[in-house]
């Protein structure tokens, strides 16, 4: 009768220790949670990248893409190559964080001012994740590959009916977001930008990244990002008070403002967000002209002007005297309609 050998002390700390390896490896293939998904998306990337990405939007029965390529070279460093149909580059943007440049290929022009990522913003990140949090249910998942990469899914759904959802593909090594869906469920319209190739931890040289600001046919604009200014300093800025709210119906809470010339008038513009989505409410002292196309029935819904829908959501004017609003946002007629109600 043949016995099986008693396996020696060794064998048995060798067979523990991949046991203990087996689990850890499956412990580290478990869906991150939601929060962690969505920290490991606010928080800056920390590898440097380049890909091919395009960008697609649907507005009714029309479909518009843009592609680009794109490199990123960390802490704040990036270009982007904008791209005819036939591969040719029609405009180069490249920021430092500090300053970006839009070089126009065609016209041989290059616009400078001050990068988004320059001015500190009113609302602070803290509470603006606390918005997006008690706006929305974050749910996680395994997502499919994308550029041949596994990836996690991070859905952030509306608690309220009316607002657009969002769905994030995170690569699962550099938690880059490789692929970006935003819709309103059963309506037309939509948003995606999805790499086609991704390259992680690529070595660049650092003229790709230097800011074309001294070249023939430079235009030093006043910035090309807005101020974020609070409403006390809207008012200072204007000399006069807005009486703009810090809230509005939908969970939007006030995230800074802005003040620029139209002509000889002065448009204030104030932001709102609930963590993810944004409200726009300008303040002119005329009546602003909206697009002729895009109007949509107001239906029982009683709202004071015609509603347009464009590429930016929804679309309304409305006021009297020198005190006009304009309201755009990504929304249901519904919530337009109850927004509208609470700044009459």
């Amino acid at each position: 009768m043949r016995t099986r050998p008693i396996p020696s002390f060794s064998r048995l700390l060798a067979a523990a220790a991949l046991a203990v390896a087996a689990a850890g490896n499956a412990r580290a293939a478990e869906t991150p949670a939601a929060s962690a998904l969505l920290d490991a998306v606010l928080a800056p990337p920390t590898a440097s990248y380049s890909g091919r990405v395009t960008v697609t939007q649907w507005f009714g029965k029309q479909t518009r893409a843009e592609e680009m390529r794109v490199m990123f070279l960390p802490p704040d460093n990036i270009r982007r190559e904008f791209l005819s149909p036939d591969g040719t580059v029609t405009r180069v943007s490249v920021s430092d964080g500090d300053v970006e440049s839009v070089r126009l290929v065609r016209a041989g022009k290059t616009v400078v001012g001050d990068a988004v990522r320059s001015y500190e913003k009113v609302l602070s990140p803290e509470l603006e994740r606390q918005a997006l949090m008690s706006n929305y249910e974050l749910s996680s998942s395994t997502g499919e590959k994308i550029a041949g990469r596994p990836t996690w899914r991070l859905t952030m759904k509306p608690n309220l009916d009316g607002k657009p959802w969002q769905t994030l593909w995170l690569d699962q090594d550099t938690k880059i977001v490789l692929r970006s869906r935003r819709f309103l469920p059963k309506r037309p319209f939509a948003s995606k930008a999805e790499f086609a190739t991704f390259e992680p931890r690529v070595k660049f040289d650092p003229a790709l990244f230097v800011v074309d600001g001294a070249s023939t046919g430079t235009i030093q604009g006043p910035g090309l990002a807005p101020d974020f200014l609070t409403l006390a300093q809207l008012n200072a800025e204007t000399g006069e008070s807005a009486n703009l709210p810090e809230k509005l119906p939908g969970g939007f809470i006030f995230e800074s403002a802005d003040v620029f010339p139209v002509g000889k008038s002065k448009v204030r513009h104030a932001r709102y967000t609930d963590g993810l989505t944004v409200v726009s409410l300008f303040l002119t002292d005329r009546r602003v002209r909206l697009p002729k196309g895009g109007v949509i029935s107001p239906g029982a819904t009683n709202l004071p002007g015609l509603l347009h829908a464009s590429r930016a959501g929804k679309l309304i004017q409305w006021g009297s005297g020198r005190r006009h609003f304009t309201l755009m946002g990504d929304v249901s007629r519904e919530l337009v309609a109850d927004i509208v109600k609470s700044l009459r």
